[in-house]
């Protein structure tokens, strides 16, 4: 007898945390529910790179000279035509001076010889002058505006020497490498600085070769800089022409919009489709219950929780991806009061909303 009082104790203890209430007439749990969609998706795996910048220029000088100013450091962002080095032109300009007096001496022995002629041609006319002698004076006259033709193109290029001895950043970049201080004199061709190109950063990401099938020159692909816990949208524009050996691995390259502050080889993550579009049914992952290892989600079923069990293809923010055959677009998943249902219970649905 004692026996069996003891069996009935553990009976009623069981029923009593396994769900008494529910059999005694207990009201039914509050739910939220959500209706499911239906998307074609591409699964996506997160793939490390890092940053290089394709386009790199050594900007050099094509004039020699003393350095007096450099306008720029190590790390710096330069734009376009931005000053990036000046060389001392003291002699230039001496030179520029020299050939612009020198061409006002010859426009005045111009001006004098026009005159010359000018009355020669008078003296002709009343035959008191010799040909011979006219002549003369026209050969020299012309002698002397080719001369000044010849000191103005030579002043033109001292000038362009002078405009040269100013250089400037061939595109928006960041400074890589200085090799130039003020007081250095330089040799034309000597490099001053290294600069890569902000309009052509790219991240070279290592892909397994059966990977290419999915993606195309123009592809877009979601890209995170670690450096600033940074989110960007970046385009796939082909691949190095050479591929691992070893791996068979090929490197993307893809290229991201211009960013401050980046240095060459920083990481980044790329998130690169393995797999062709599917239909897939978008489930919000509150709605998604692990129990025993598996994922599972609640419906409602005659205004009693019915679960499914999932299989998730990937997850994407705050929602996931399945392939699962039994759900269908517009079913109702419970997403609020889901965590402590049991099969079959009895539900009220407050509200669905999508």
């Amino acid at each position: 007898m004692k026996h069996v009082t003891i069996i009935w104790f553990l009976f009623f203890s069981i029923i009593q945390v396994l769900g008494q209430p529910v059999l005694a007439g207990q009201a039914p749990a509050k739910v939220l529910t959500e209706k499911l969609v239906e998307q074609d998706k591409t699964q996506f795996a997160p793939m490390q790179g890092i940053l290089y910048f394709d386009t790199v220029c050594n900007a050099s000088t094509e004039v020699g000279g003393l350095v007096s100013e450099v306008y720029f450091s190590n790390g710096a962002t330069v734009k376009k035509g931005d000053i990036l080095v000046r060389l001392n032109t003291d002699f230039i300009d001496q030179d520029i001076r020299l050939k612009q007096t020198q061409i006002q001496g010859l426009d005045l022995r111009i001006e004098h010889a026009k005159k010359d002629l000018e009355r020669y041609v008078k003296l002709l006319d009343q035959e008191a002058a010799s040909e011979t002698d006219f002549e003369h004076l026209s050969y020299a006259h012309k002698e002397l505006v080719k001369e000044r033709d010849a000191l103005k193109v030579n002043l033109e290029k001292i000038r362009l020497k002078k405009n040269k001895s100013v250089i400037r950043a061939p595109f928006n970049g960041i400074i890589l490498e200085k090799d130039v201080d003020r007081g250095n004199w330089i040799q034309p061709g000597k490099s001053l600085c290294k600069i890569g190109s902000t309009g052509d950063l790219f991240v070279n990401v290592p892909v397994n070769e059966s990977l290419l099938k999915f993606l195309g020159r123009g592809t877009p692909i979601r890209v995170v800089l670690h450096a600033f816990d940074r989110e960007v949208t970046g385009h796939m524009e082909g691949i190095l022409p050479r591929a691992c050996e070893k791996t068979k691995n090929v490197s993307l390259k893809i290229r991201i919009p211009a960013q401050t502050a980046v240095a060459e080889n920083m990481s980044a993550t790329a998130y690169i489709p393995t797999s062709p579009k599917k239909n897939l049914k978008k489930i919000p992952r509150d709605a998604i219950i692990l129990r025993q290892g598996k994922s599972i989600v609640y419906t409602v079923v005659d205004d009693k929780a019915k679960s499914i069990p999932l299989n998730i293809i990937f997850f994407k923010g705050a929602y996931a991806y399945t392939d699962t055959a039994c759900l269908a677009p517009g079913m109702a998943v419970i997403v609020d009061g889901n965590q402590r249902l049991m099969e079959n219970q009895p539900v009220n649905n407050l509200g669905g909303h999508l």
